[in-house]
């Protein structure tokens, strides 16, 4: 009778393991694959030129128009792509990070193939400004940016948030993963995801004058806690990128589409909610670009 109550007590544990362990199959296998129910298969333009935002939460690709309703015209499954953590044009395709390896999505087809060329992602953020000849750089443990000097490597300005603080132990860290230089005007973006704000400064009087702030921007839903479905890696911390045109400002693990001359959000992505990897795509006559990012 010794050895029947500890193998009752395994046998018990076991059970409740593999009913968990279904529970998340069954869970994570229902969910929509960007997160909203009635999501239309992908199916891409063949004719005309038409701009779209392209966002990927664990092992799906969602696809949004830019501009317009910003309404979702597409979702593609990619079950093989859990953990999605980096993605990067490739010719005409996408690579793509994942914890299964690199993969590359052509998105004429929706087609995912492995292998492919992609960065890793750095906590480190930086964006080049030749007109003024200066680079912008975000990193862990400093709420702002700094500007250094392209000539001289010299650090010109830190510029932390006035008014606003961080407690590095209540996180995230990095505290600003959000760099975006304006494409159509001398305007910086930058990301406070610990007070869910975006900072957007002046950056015409550079390198001889610092950055001059000229808005802070309320997000419409925090940057905190986890994603979810959680793939690894799950804290939110944030991105920022313009769209070409310059009129949007797509926010990274918030969700938020800002209208750039109202400086507000004007709409917002469950699927962007819960990633903050994206890119811009273009179709011309079925063919596919992808603006430079800033």
């Amino acid at each position: 009778m010794r050895g029947v109550w500890p193998r009752a007590v395994l046998l018990a544990f076991g059970a409740v393991a593999v009913i968990a362990g279904l529970t998340v199959y069954y869970s994570s296998d229902k969910l929509p694959p960007c997160l909203v129910s009635g999501a239309p298969a992908w199916q891409p333009p063949s004719e005309g030129t038409h701009s779209f935002e392209v966002v990927f939460p664990d092992r799906a690709a969602c696809i949004f128009e830019n501009g317009g309703d910003h309404k979702l015209v597409g979702a593609i499954k990619l079950p093989e792509a859990e953990g999605i953590s980096a993605a990067s044009p490739n010719l005409q395709n996408v690579a793509l990070r994942t914890r299964n390896g690199v993969f590359t999505l052509d998105l004429r087809t929706g087609k995912l193939h492995p292998g492919g060329l992609v960065p890793y992602p750095s906590p480190i953020l930086t964006v080049l400004d030749e007109q003024r000849g200066v680079m912008y750089v975000t990193r862990p443990n400093f709420l702002g940016f700094r500007v250094i000097d392209l000539r001289t490597a010299n650090s010109l300005y830190d510029v932390s948030f006035k008014g606003y603080g961080w407690d590095p132990d209540a996180g995230p860290n990095p505290p600003s993963h959000g760099l975006s230089l304006a494409p159509d005007r001398p305007e910086l973006w930058v990301l406070d995801a610990p007070n869910s704000r975006v900072h957007v400064y002046d950056v015409s009087g550079l390198p001889s004058g610092p950055p001059r702030q000229v808005a802070v921007i309320p997000l419409s839903k925090p940057i905190s806690g986890d994603v979810s479905p959680c793939p690894g890696n799950c804290e939110r911390l944030g991105s920022l990128q313009h769209s070409a045109d310059g009129r949007y400002v797509y926010v990274g693990d918030s969700g938020d589409v800002i209208d750039t001359s109202q400086r507000e959000p004007v709409a917002n992505f469950e699927a962007l909610h819960n990633s903050r990897v994206h890119l811009e795509a273009t179709f011309r006559d079925g063919e596919v670009s992808f603006p430079s990012p800033r």
